[in-house]
């Protein structure tokens, strides 16, 4: 990605990644990003799902979302996504630290007129792949009261930690356990509706293991 002054990693520089690749792929594993945008010059940060496809971020929500109508009166959108991957304990706390994914790009929202179906059915199908094929259709009304929005990646970067802590020297000789603790985000056990007919099978969507992101 072009290295603009808006997504230049200044601060621990040397874990910036900039290539597309990488930004895809960190998008791609997760689900849930952090939008910041301004109401009456105020700022707000809201969590809410999302979807990548080609170059853009795609949002949902009700017509009447105040997040979502707010990105569309021409501001720029900053959205963030992280991924922890682990709790880095260091010898000291100064160097305590995490080791961690993340991406935040910037662009312009527009609304989505064509194709609304097919996004909500891919967003439905990063959650559970198959999903939507075992849906009923959505109806008008429901495709009515559905706003969705396209963010293109006009600008974003990446920032990626791993590894062990990084200690000062002279505390190497510290009688001091230090290392990492993993952190895995993992599925649970399936929980049926309990207003569900009990002679309705599992579909072989759902008979799959899990990887939450």
């Amino acid at each position: 990605m072009p290295i603009s002054k808006r997504i230049k990693v200044r601060r621990g520089a040397r874990r910036a990644v900039y290539d597309q690749e990488t930004i895809h792929r960190i998008l791609d594993n997760n689900l849930v990003c952090q939008v910041g945008f301004t109401v009456d010059g105020e700022a707000r940060i809201i969590p809410t799902a999302y979807l990548r496809i080609d170059e853009a971020i795609y949002l949902h929500g009700n017509r009447r979302n105040l997040m979502l109508n707010s990105l569309l009166d021409g501001q720029t959108a900053c959205v963030s996504v992280m991924q922890l991957d682990g709790l880095v304990l260091a010898r000291s706390g100064f160097h305590h630290s995490v080791n961690y994914q993340s991406v935040t790009l910037f662009g312009q929202a527009s609304v989505v007129q064509d194709d609304i179906v097919s996004v909500l059915d891919q967003l439905i199908d990063k959650m559970v792949p198959g999903r939507s094929q075992a849906l009923r259709p959505h109806t008008r009304k429901e495709l009515n009261a559905t706003l969705v929005i396209r963010i293109p990646i006009d600008e974003a970067s990446a920032k990626v930690r791993t590894g062990h802590p990084i200690d000062d020297d002279d505390d190497y000789d510290l009688p001091i356990w230090a290392g990492v603790l993993p952190i895995r985000a993992t599925a649970g056990a399936l929980i049926p509706d309990p207003l569900m007919k009990p002679s309705i099978p599992l579909p072989e969507h759902l008979k799959q293991d899990f990887r939450v992101r």
